[in-house]
């Protein structure tokens, strides 16, 4: 009886272990589905639409003269193979749409720091991993928004800049 009773409680822990992952595992896909939502970008400080004036590389855009570097997200530098055909490509899909953009309120260089959603296509940077011309930027996610959806692409086969790395 003593045996019975400590083998379901420890089925009791073990399911309840899983059920925790496995909820934590739905969410993060569940937040790269609807990045854009108030739950995924609430943090962020400063929202804003326009039209998207022009796409300078896979990774940095500009909407109503604003450059938005997209959070991470990285992409080969342009004069690469990749980075040249990430840039064509986005650049064909996105320009002269509607993007709602969050901002978090950090810079690089000239740029703003965040996320855009574009009609017909949504989260941009989403949009670039599914592409496979862009990878996740592990350093630059650290809400893990993009992991799921990195994981089940598969690696990234550009060139992973060090700063990315965590």
């Amino acid at each position: 009886m003593k045996f019975l009773k400590s083998r379901a409680l420890y089925l009791i822990i073990i399911s309840i272990i899983l059920f925790g992952f496995l909820g934590k595992t739905i969410q993060r896909e569940q937040n790269t589905e609807n990045v854009g939502n108030d739950k995924t970008l609430s943090s962020n400080n400063y929202n804003f639409s326009g039209t998207v004036d022009r796409v300078r590389d896979g990774d940095t855009i500009v909407v109503n003269n604003t450059p938005i570097r997209l959070s991470g997200v990285t992409c080969d530098e342009i004069g690469s193979p990749l980075g040249d055909k990430a840039k064509l490509f986005l650049k064909a899909k996105i320009t002269s749409k509607n993007a709602r953009c969050f901002l978090n309120g950090e810079k690089s260089y000239d740029r703003k720091i965040g996320k855009c959603l574009v009609e017909d296509f949504g989260d941009v940077g989403a949009f670039m991993i599914k592409s496979k011309l862009c990878g996740r930027c592990p350093r630059y996610d650290k809400e893990e928004i993009y992991l799921g959806l990195q994981n089940s692409i598969g690696m990234f086969v550009g060139k992973m800049p060090n700063y990315c790395k965590l």
